[in-house]
């Protein structure tokens, strides 16, 4: 891959950072860990966060192909950095740990029933692979007038630049959930798990 303007280069040095969290996340646990769901089945185990992120990286990245191409088909080349839009940074910003406001996820994006550790780890570095990708066929694109549609309110068009930058934010966040999951697991015993 060749070198990538500034902006692109940071995104992709987020979702490697994102990738590292998540490995040793799942190295640290046993597989009985790894599924354990606190709240007595309540909450979402480490497992299904990152089966979730999985799941809607590979939706989210294939819509915002989907303007890229757009954008390459009608030539619209860089003009400067991604730089989502006011309305764009608060929904950036909302993906952002801690996480103060839950929402639940849409029905297309819920963790799938219970899979191997393995088969959830490929499918998250198969989804960073694929968006990394993606973020590099922008490099000469202006990824500030692409856009696509919202991939759960198709009424909705999302600049190409906000996409990018939602990814590794909602990667941030379930990876904080993960880890106050691992917080628990490692409560000393004798405490309410």
């Amino acid at each position: 891959m060749s070198a990538l303007p500034e902006d692109l280069q940071k995104i992709v040095s987020d979702v490697d950072a994102v990738d590292r969290a998540a490995e040793g996340l799942a190295a640290r646990v046993t597989d009985e860990e790894f599924h354990w769901q606190p709240d007595e089945g309540r909450r979402w185990s480490i497992a299904q966060c990152l089966d979730h992120l999985a799941t809607i990286n590979e939706l989210y990245t294939a819509a915002i192909r989907e303007g890229v191409k757009v954008a390459r088909a009608r030539g619209w080349k860089r003009r400067g950095p991604a730089m989502p839009s006011f309305f764009g940074r608060k929904f950036v910003a909302s993906q952002e740990p801690p996480v103060t406001r839950r929402w639940r996820a849409p029905e297309k994006v819920q963790p799938r029933p219970r899979r191997s550790r393995e088969q959830i780890m490929e499918a998250y570095r198969h989804a960073h692979d694929d968006f990394r990708q993606v973020v590099a066929d922008c490099a000469q694109l202006d990824v500030n007038r692409a856009t696509f549609p919202n991939p759960f309110f198709s009424l909705v068009r999302v600049k190409v630049s906000t996409g990018l930058h939602v990814v590794p934010a909602h990667d941030r966040r379930h990876l904080w959930q993960a880890e106050q999951v691992e917080k628990e697991i490692r409560q000393p015993p004798g405490t309410d798990r």
